[in-house]
């Protein structure tokens, strides 16, 4: 019998697409998902517990609020649009009952600030669905913008770090993230709602440029590294002259973090010290999204989840599926990119990279080519979106010219010499049929893997 094997693209789930030969003659490598841990279906009373029994050297809340608040704001630090902010959604509302209720702040004492990092401003209608409506309507909201409202709290050698002024002039700030595997920062969520969330453009930059060599990413920048990531190790420091800030100031930082599991359900929920918190989270996540695989497959199919919006965000699965497939092997990308590229630096700079691939008369020195040449111009000038580029390149390094394919329907047939993928059908054709064709064409007696989760840090066992 056929397993159940799906991707999401956009609203439609598409199964029944691998042969069934593969699975008889052990060519589908299935992968090993983690024991499911308990969903949190009763979120106060473990909020309550999380707001009260810290991890590390923080103080519980309602001692905090009896010490240091002074009648000002209380700032909840939350992710932007580009987040997909389920913890935000359940936890959010129930935070500020708990501060209404039981620690006596009143809604016009709370302010959401809202974590854009070098990210354009929410709209209305996002900030609706981060938020939830009925907390948008009564709550103060504050949009973080890396260039203005800034406050400057340290400095790393001579540079400054800002941060937003609204959060450093809050009584107390309580960053309300969920801890995720990131492609370069390692593990998200606890510090880096501080920075990149609410520090300035400067600072973000400083930060993000630690991911880079001369090869492409830095040694230990990657999905679940935090030990030794150059980008998390500025982190600490950023964020660390942060905290110093606050406390000089009078102002207390209580962390609450989350981890949503591989089927969108809320399974930890605790509080405290930002870094310790956080670490603790994190050894939780390698537990609840580690996903195992026999071997390295020769071709993995990679959907995107909710990020298969745009191009930009869709390669967060191309890098996924770098992590499993095999070195010289085939990824083929399954997304809508229904809203195009989603990032002009992104699109800007892919060109230059591939002017500089079609360049050369041998692909494989051309692919290097274009890697040096963009991680040159990220190094004199970063902006958000340049990463982007580093990382295709360096992915197709690894599996050769010819091996990065997609089916979408958002990009025009005029931009796809912008990018070394192949684009494979037509949005005429239903991407199931899109699909079959490819596969018809392409899987030939080779291994397969397929993963529909981009969070997922993928261990092949060979």
């Amino acid at each position: 019998m056929k397993k159940e094997v799906c991707l999401t693209y956009g609203n439609q789930t598409i199964s029944g697409f691998i042969p069934q030969e593969a699975f008889d003659n052990g060519k589908f490598i299935p992968l090993i998902l983690p024991k499911k841990k308990p969903v949190i279906k009763e979120i106060k009373s473990l909020l309550l517990e999380a707001l009260e029994k810290p991890i590390g050297s923080q103080k519980p809340l309602s001692q905090i609020i009896k010490h240091s608040y002074r009648n000002g704001d209380i700032a909840v630090i939350t992710d932007d649009h580009d987040r997909p902010n389920i913890h935000t959604r359940l936890i959010l509302p129930v935070l500020i009952e708990i501060l209404n209720r039981k620690y006596k702040i009143p809604d016009e004492k709370i302010r959401i600030v809202i974590a854009t990092g070098i990210h354009r401003a929410s709209t209305t209608e996002e900030l609706k669905r981060i938020l939830g409506k009925d907390v948008f309507e009564r709550v103060g909201v504050e949009i973080h913008d890396c260039r203005n409202n800034l406050t400057e709290v340290g400095k790393i050698g001579e540079m400054p770090i800002r941060i937003n002024s609204a959060a450093f002039n809050s009584d107390i700030l309580i960053p309300l993230t969920d801890v995720e595997n990131h492609y370069f920062t390692g593990v998200a969520g606890g510090p880096k709602v501080f920075c990149p969330g609410i520090c300035d453009i400067d600072t973000i930059t400083y930060e993000h440029l630690q991911m880079l060599s001369p090869d492409g990413f830095a040694k230990n920048v990657g999905l679940g590294i935090i030990d030794g990531n150059p980008v998390f190790e500025a982190k600490k420091e950023i964020v660390g002259k942060i905290v110093e800030a606050l406390k000089e100031n009078k102002r207390e930082i209580y962390s609450i973090v989350s981890i949503i599991d591989t089927e969108d359900d809320l399974v930890y929920l605790r509080g405290g010290e930002l870094f310790e918190s956080h670490r603790n989270a994190a050894k939780v996540l390698k537990d609840i999204w580690t996903v195992q695989l026999r071997e390295r497959p020769d071709i993995v199919i990679a959907g995107a989840s909710v990020w298969g919006v745009n191009f930009y965000q869709m390669g967060k699965a191309t890098h996924s599926a770098y992590n499993a497939v095999k070195k010289g092997g085939i990824i083929l990308n399954v997304a809508p990119c229904s809203q195009g590229w989603g990032n002009e630096e992104y699109k800007k700079f892919m060109k230059m990279g591939m002017d500089e691939l079609n360049k050369a008369k041998n692909k494989s020195a051309g692919i290097k080519k274009a890697l040096e040449l963009v991680v040159n111009i990220v190094k004199k000038d970063f902006r958000i979106g340049k990463q982007k580029p580093i990382d295709v390149f360096q992915i197709l390094n690894f599996v050769g010219w010819g091996n990065l394919h997609i089916i979408q329907d958002g990009i025009p047939k005029a931009d796809y010499g912008l990018t070394p993928f192949s684009f494979w059908g037509n949005s005429s054709q239903p991407v199931k049929e899109r699909l079959n064709s490819w596969l018809e064409k392409y899987l030939e007696n080779k291994t397969v893997t397929v993963i529909d989760n981009p969070g997922y840090l993928l261990k092949p066992q060979s």
